[in-house]
């Protein structure tokens, strides 16, 4: 029976959880935060400014040379319009799309009933600023077309039109400035704790290399010494230090790689990584190895997840059991590829009897980012663990 393994290039990283469609989310995103508050520049003496910025444009909003509009004289409109001129730029910080319609909507009114307006229409381009520097260009633009154009067309015929325009213009240029700033500092502080948290893992690397990897360097050594003294010793005190050397190098092999020491390469035919797996265990232990008998492709992570859940296996089962015979079985199916291995050992005494914590946990977290599932657990002739990953 054939069972011979490809792995193939992989054609990307692994596919992500289905999420919403675009235009999905950018309708909820607008819903949720058109109108929302904006406290985080809505603090300190800002808003005393506003207030100063709202009482003295207030009380010259709306009227002619030797006449200002309050709310104790004027017409009933020239004094709601006091009113929420006041309003729309005390309150710009905290909510400057209401404030911008709002104070828009006041100068509009005032131009329709014929009053005169003095003071360029602070109250709807002020919130300019403070919209443009809280929400992105389009859904800003979106929120802030109608009212400026309302209050450019009724504005139109009167003098002082030019002026108007650029303080509109001007204030929304601050806001998108101001926006623009914010996300290079932001970026830039990212940056920084991206680099910090490199160096940081590096250092980190460097020492657990160093110490672990002069560990297993010496027993490699030792290990091929005591084979070469052996001599014409006895075959199976041979064959055991061959196979402590041999391990003992892929796993100063594995550690680089898992600290990023070495460049990223292939891991090969995966029959080829299983069958020296089980080639490798000790007399006491005989493994099986039960493959498709039709062509399998792998992707890169695929095999990988593959070849550390049997590692992991099989290596607690050294540890943790007095297991005599393991099998490997992989299996595909229409929608998913099945990895069984099974043992037919009992916990040894004082020994875990989940079968191992951390490995066992990180081979989990694997498969799941590949879309799979891992289940391990007691039989009733020993231990079995299952890893199905989907095509």
């Amino acid at each position: 029976m054939s069972s011979r393994f490809f792995v193939r290039p992989s054609p990307g990283p692994a596919p992500a959880p289905p999420r919403p469609s675009g235009r999905g989310k950018r309708a909820g995103r607008w819903r949720a935060g058109r109108w929302r508050a904006d406290g985080r520049v809505a603090r300190g003496w800002w808003v005393v400014l506003d207030g100063v910025v709202a009482w003295a444009s207030a009380g010259i909003a709306v009227g002619g040379s030797g006449y200002t509009a309050s709310l104790l004289h004027g017409p009933p409109v020239s004094r709601a319009a006091v009113a929420v001129w006041f309003g729309a730029l005390l309150g710009r910080r905290f909510a400057p799309v209401a404030a911008l319609w709002a104070g828009a909507a006041a100068t509009v009114a005032v131009v329709a009933v014929g009053g005169p307006v003095t003071n360029l229409s602070l109250a709807s381009a002020l919130p300019l600023a403070v919209l443009g520097r809280t929400r992105p260009p389009v859904p800003a633009a979106l929120l802030a077309v109608l009212p400026v154009a309302a209050v450019l067309l009724a504005l139109a015929p009167r003098p002082g039109f030019a002026p108007v325009c650029l303080v509109h213009a001007g204030s929304a240029a601050a806001g998108v400035a101001a926006r623009v700033r914010a996300g290079r500092r932001r970026a830039a502080a990212a940056d920084r704790e991206r680099r910090a948290l490199a160096e940081e893992r590096a250092r980190m690397a460097r020492e657990l290399h160093d110490a672990v990897g002069h560990a297993v360097t010496v027993m490699v050594m030792h290990a091929g010494a005591a084979r070469l003294c052996l001599g014409g010793g006895p075959a199976e005190a041979r064959g055991a230090l061959e196979r402590i050397e041999r391990v003992g190098r892929t796993a100063m092999e594995d550690l680089d790689k898992v600290l990023g020491l070495l460049e990223p390469s292939s891991p090969g035919p995966l029959e080829g990584v299983l069958r020296a797996l089980l080639a490798d265990l000790p007399p006491r232990l005989t493994g099986q190895l039960e493959l498709p008998s039709s062509a399998l492709e792998l992707t890169p992570s695929q095999a990988e997840a593959v070849h550390r859940a049997v590692q992991e296996s099989l290596t607690n089962t050294l540890r943790h059991s007095t297991a005599t015979a393991t099998t490997v079985r992989l299996s595909p199916g229409p929608a998913a590829l099945r990895l069984v291995v099974t043992d037919n050992g009992r916990p040894l005494e004082g020994g875990s009897g989940g079968r191992g914590g951390r490995g066992l946990a990180a081979a989990r977290h694997r498969v799941a980012a590949l879309g799979g599932t891992v289940v391990a657990g007691p039989t009733a002739g020993g231990w079995r663990l299952e890893v199905v990953l989907p095509w």
